[in-house]
């Protein structure tokens, strides 16, 4: 039984901890499922505090994925191997903030209910 504890300090966390296998094995199995993927996407929301920014970040999903599947699509087009990962790409290619505001119609300012926000 291990009884070593991490401490807690916040949104700080030491990936040293974990062993680069089992987190390899672990994304590479969010990565085979709808839902595994889904689960990547909605962990990366600024926005969980807030609901009504949170429901229109869920939203972001779809479009998210198309532009990924077009981003192997380009590996592809160059003669390269599809390497990229779903979470390589949400990491390294994609901003929630501003793919928020990007969306039809939405004013920066204000979300559901018409609560004002700083973003």
């Amino acid at each position: 039984m291990v009884s070593q504890q991490i401490p807690a300090t916040g949104s700080e966390f030491d990936e040293a901890l974990i062993d680069p296998e089992i987190r390899d094995a672990f994304l590479s199995l969010l990565e085979s499922t709808d839902i595994g993927e889904r689960t990547l996407f909605q962990s990366i929301s600024p926005f969980a505090s807030s609901p009504g920014l949170d429901l229109q970040f869920q939203g972001l999903f779809a479009p998210t994925f198309n532009r990924f599947l077009g981003a192997l699509g380009g590996q592809i087009r160059e003669g390269l191997e599809p390497t990229l990962t779903f979470n390589q790409f949400l990491t390294e290619q994609f901003d929630p903030r501003r793919a928020l505001l990007q969306l039809p119609g939405r004013r920066s300012d204000v979300a559901v209910g018409g609560t004002v926000f700083d973003l």
